[in-house]
């Protein structure tokens, strides 16, 4: 099968490495090893390039410095897309379009419609409803008119937890189309035998807490840095190994600094996602200390990561993250934003070396669960479904 993938959210560079750009390459990669032919159309390309994905950037001639104009220019960009999958078309006749839903862009569900041709939306969060919180949305009636047609116009959708896929069918997707189709991870580059990285600042004998993701309010770092000075007071051999960056990064620092855990945290940035498996590997429990929210509909690739790399894992009972690991020793689940109770789940595992490689082994199993391949290869048969139905 012929596969044209789109994305036409300038914001996020298919080569990148915040999550939302490791599930492009991801997902490309795996459609490649099943034996697909993958071209995608991007908005964005960036820097870092993997040579063995074809991606052609389209750029829209409109740009814009007001809120307004940034928008129009997104819808411009859409359809600069649109336009070029049309024109791929012609030379490259491919047999479906997936796209990663963006909060302007219906060019897949469009350029479908003028080609005869089934489209997967991927759709991973609510973004109108982001936009609006979070940052500014001018062009409200716009973006949701957008939206609307993304849900009525695409043959299947892909969302990225069960509570994403309760929200298109709440603002009118049809439950039939509907799929739930969560993160997954690169099993044959995130293995448990992977050997783990020497890292200056943690001493041989530290028992290491590993956190890997953005430094986001959302992502819970405000309850892992209390927890784990908590903990630390008890084990001083402790080690926090935070792998990211972000908005709150200034204030870990302070918190650091203020905390007297210099000699305790490292802070190891971005890392390329290629090195990520060695960082992991050093870490002897792995977090995910979500805070409590309505609404959690994220799909963690950290969580796919770490069980992939057998790390014990200590997580939020919350949304997807809870679903997952309900049931399993790979994890234990702990109340959102408790951070005493990740000290002391903390302290349990550290004092407790047969449970800890227990709940590795466990780890290790459910990991190996969740390959990349097996979305696409669900995509495909969603694809291949609904077109036979048509």
């Amino acid at each position: 099968m012929r596969i044209a993938y789109v994305t036409a959210d300038r914001g996020i560079p298919v080569f990148g490495e915040k999550g939302a750009s490791i599930h492009i390459q991801e997902m490309m990669r795996a459609f490649g090893k099943l034996g697909h032919d993958v071209r995608a159309v991007a908005a964005k390309r960036g820097d870092v390039v993997d040579a063995s994905l074809r991606v052609e950037e389209v750029k829209a001639a409109v740009s814009g410095t007001t809120r307004a104009e940034k928008e129009r220019a997104a819808m411009a960009q859409a359809d600069a897309i649109e336009a070029r999958l049309c024109a791929l078309y012609r030379e490259w006749p491919f047999d479906l379009i997936y796209e990663r839903y963006s909060l302007w862009s219906a060019a897949g569900c469009r350029a479908a419609r003028k080609l005869g041709v089934p489209v997967v939306t991927e759709v991973n969060a609510p973004l109108v409803l982001e936009q609006a919180a979070f940052r500014s949305l001018v062009c409200d009636d716009e973006a949701r008119a957008i939206e609307a047609e993304v849900l009525r116009a695409s043959t299947a959708l892909a969302a990225v937890s069960r509570q994403m896929a309760a929200y298109l069918k709440n603002i009118g997707a049809d439950p039939a189309r509907v799929n739930v189709i969560g993160n997954a991870v690169d099993t044959a580059h995130f293995r448990a035998t992977t050997v783990a990285a020497q890292v200056a600042t943690i001493p041989d004998d530290a028992f290491v807490v590993g956190f890997t993701g953005s430094l986001k309010m959302w992502h819970g770092v405000d309850t892992l840095m209390s927890a784990f000075r908590a903990f630390q007071d008890n084990v001083p051999r402790a080690h926090l190994l935070i792998c990211g960056d972000g908005p709150k990064r200034g204030w870990i620092d302070g918190f650091v600094a203020g905390a007297g855990l210099e000699e305790s945290v490292t802070m190891a940035g971005w890392v390329n996602h290629a090195d990520l498996p060695g960082l992991i590997a050093r870490m002897d429990v792995a977090t995910a200390p979500y805070p409590a929210s309505e609404d959690h509909y994220f799909s963690p690739l950290k969580l796919y990561e770490y069980l992939a790399m057998g790390r014990p894992v200590l997580a939020s009972n919350i949304g997807q993250t809870a679903e997952l690991l309900t049931g399993s020793e790979a994890a234990i689940l702990l109340p959102p934003g408790d951070a005493m109770a990740l000290a002391d789940a903390l302290q349990t595992l550290s004092d407790d070396p047969a449970r800890l490689a227990r709940m590795s082994a466990s780890a290790t199993a459910e990991g190996t669960r969740h390959d990349w391949t097996d979305n696409a290869a669900r995509v495909v048969g969603i694809a291949t479904r609904e077109r036979a139905m048509a």
